[in-house]
């Protein structure tokens, strides 16, 4: 019980990243009160009575560090109906990560029945990250039945960015299979980002492997910016002048390499644009430039 609470509050720290507004805390802890029960002894033995001790020490470890019980429905409502619209922010994220710990299913029953729009947005999405955080596949199941197609997809997406937390390649396993159908997957492009920043050869090998189409289009370019990012504006270069197709892509991803590369050394980076085809040429000597004014 303990690891998730920890896998909770990374979720909170990583919440107040994103959203800004956000004021996770440590969980609330419970001191037992040590009530031992002494024998009570009558007259003929009372000299005899076995003295009541206090706990011994694994005792009180126990009793000092079991996390005290969730706050109930009850009261996140109560302090819900209290908050004007910027105060949701942090009872949710003050009270919902112990509740989500102790009982998702709830939260979810709960989120499911709110009507209004802007605070059922609010829960379903920290629901969605802090579930995911102790329980990924409990949490993209809970996804899978929500009725609306657009809750479903925002839940999914929040569920795998959670994941690629720690596992990027299954958050891009999650997102291909029950992800939007849109193309392209703009999540799915980030997604693939965050696996090449830890396995780009794996990242790039399932890149390689999509269909030919504006979405492998997109995780290629992301795959460039991830290897020009990384120190490796060569390789980044490469990949992007050999595998792009799209005019669009290629020049944007040309531009966004050329300019970083040239703050790590403008002399190489300006060697490689001049080689590029005037179409592709001028925008990335203009990025070299703007980069040096800077």
């Amino acid at each position: 019980m303990w690891t998730a609470f920890v896998a909770v509050a990374c979720v909170a720290a990583w919440a107040v990243a994103t959203y800004a507004a956000r004021d996770g805390g440590e969980p609330p802890r419970a001191r037992a009160e040590a009530s031992p029960r002494g024998i009570e002894a009558g007259p003929a033995h009372a000299a005899t009575a076995p003295v009541p001790r206090g706990p011994g020490p694994s005792a009180r470890a126990a009793a000092t560090s079991a996390p005290a019980p969730a706050a109930s429905i009850e009261a996140l409502e109560m302090e819900l109906a209290t908050s004007d619209a910027d105060g949701r922010d942090l009872v949710l994220a003050r009270m919902l990560p112990d509740m989500v710990v102790h009982d998702p299913q709830a939260i979810a029953r709960f989120a499911e029945r709110e009507t209004d729009p802007k605070l059922r947005e609010l829960l379903m999405r920290q629901l969605a990250q802090l579930w995911a955080a102790t329980d990924g596949d409990a949490a993209l199941a809970w996804s899978q039945s929500l009725p609306d197609a657009a809750e479903r997809d925002a839940a999914v997406t929040d569920i795998a960015l959670t994941t690629a937390a720690t596992d990027p390649a299954r958050a891009v396993a999650m997102r291909e299979r029950y992800g939007s159908s849109d193309a392209p997957d703009t999540t799915l492009e980030v997604l693939a980002q965050l696996w090449a920043a830890q396995d780009f050869d794996a990242a790039l090998a399932w890149t390689n492997a999509q269909p030919s189409g504006l979405q492998r289009e997109g995780l290629l370019q992301r795959l460039a910016f991830e290897r020009a990012q990384a120190g490796s504006p060569a390789d980044a270069a490469l990949l992007a002048n050999e595998m792009l197709e799209d005019g669009g892509l290629k020049a944007d991803a040309i531009a966004t390499i050329a300019q970083q590369w040239s703050l790590r050394d403008r002399d190489a980076a300006s060697a490689w644009v001049a080689q590029l085809p005037d179409a592709l040429r001028e925008r990335a000597a203009a990025e070299i430039n703007g980069a040096t004014e800077h």
